[in-house]
């Protein structure tokens, strides 16, 4: 077997944003068939390209061999949540093709975009996903991300998680029962408008 020479790297001005459109739809697809909704991977790349670096964001790539395998985008963001307010780097268009799933290229890209985070001065990680996305919500937990906001949007229900880089300020149980709270509220309210 040959060890594949991967690298994560801020995009470099070779790497145009139809390759990486190319990356999230392909990324996205098994997503896709479940009905589970990502708004990102269908916009068109001129999109991309301005929901990241024209909004003062940053792209990473995943390269093997100058092929664009993987993508992961970063912005610094203020926001207000129950967990604490400033400065938080909210996490994006995280991709990666399927034939390199389960070789570490993921979280090559999370660290990445924590270690830029960390560069910034920013030591909160934000992201949300839809609630049916398993695997990545199954990872972000292993890796230390915390459910802290749910949202239901035309009938889609999200959950937001953040990850504090230098220790979180409060207990598991506090943040689960937060958690729970809100969640319920907000299914309650939803059914309400119905």
């Amino acid at each position: 077997m040959v060890e594949k020479e991967i690298e994560v790297t801020k995009r470099p001005s070779t790497v145009s944003w139809e390759e990486i459109s190319v990356v999230l739809r392909k990324a996205h697809e098994d997503n896709v068939s479940k009905g589970i909704f990502l708004p990102y991977p269908q916009l068109p790349p001129r999109e991309l390209e301005n929901k990241t670096e024209g909004r003062g964001g940053v792209m990473f790539v995943a390269l093997h061999n100058g092929k664009v395998i993987g993508t992961g985008a970063v912005a610094i963001i203020e926001k207000s949540l129950w967990c604490g307010g400033g400065k938080y780097a909210y996490c994006f268009l995280d991709a990666v093709l399927p034939e390199y799933s389960g070789e570490g290229v993921y979280r090559s890209i999370v660290m990445a975009q924590e270690s830029h985070a960390k560069s910034c001065g920013v030591s909160r990680m934000l992201f949300d996903t839809d609630v049916r996305n398993n695997r990545i919500l199954s990872i972000s937990k292993k890796n230390g991300y915390k459910y802290v906001d749910y949202k239901i949007r035309d009938k889609r229900s999200s959950v937001l998680l953040v990850k504090w880089l230098d220790g979180c300020p409060y207990s598991n149980i506090y943040i689960w029962l937060k958690y729970q709270r809100i969640r319920l509220a907000r299914i309650i309210s939803d059914r309400k408008l119905r």
